[in-house]
């Protein structure tokens, strides 16, 4: 009996669930995800572990004039360009459910000192981070969502 039970725990553990409602509140675990650039496959855990900084994941797409708009104003600022420079932060800039194509027609339009990548497996984010692009994320090193920017509720694919 306390194997089916066990074996129970087991399948139940492996089964991520993804809900936006309740997934990534201020003060939670980050849900994990993995994304694409030029270097390869990486992941959000994998890159706070690397760069031991709060990482700013700031989900995007490469045809969004706000998105465009949101990447040009926060390219120009003192404070985030600074926060880059002496280590303190990394922008991670990821473009979900967008073709690898269109990425790379676009990937330039992205400061050179974020990294820029975008998805193939996009259902943790897509199911647990955005209602809308632009969003923003700051997720601080120890993994813990420290604050959140989006339209909540906003119509769009993502629902």
């Amino acid at each position: 009996m306390l194997w089916i039970l066990c074996l129970g725990f087991v399948s139940v553990a492996k089964a991520q669930s993804f809900d936006k409602e309740n997934d990534n509140q201020i003060g939670d675990t980050a849900v994990n995800f993995s994304f694409l650039n030029e270097n390869g496959v990486s992941d959000l855990y994998k890159l706070l572990e690397e760069k031991s900084t709060n990482v700013l994941v700031v989900f995007y797409s490469p045809e969004c004039e706000d998105c465009q708009a949101l990447k040009k104003k926060m390219s120009k600022s003192k404070k985030l360009n600074s926060l880059i420079e002496n280590g303190e932060l990394t922008i991670l800039a990821v473009a979900p459910e967008v073709e690898p194509s269109l990425w790379e027609k676009h990937k330039d339009e992205v400061p050179q000192n974020w990294i820029n990548s975008y998805c193939e497996d996009c259902e943790p984010i897509t199911k647990s981070y955005i209602w809308t692009v632009p969003t923003l994320f700051l997720i601080s090193k120890d993994k813990i969502v420290l604050n959140r920017d989006f339209k909540h509720r906003e119509r769009n694919k993502y629902n």
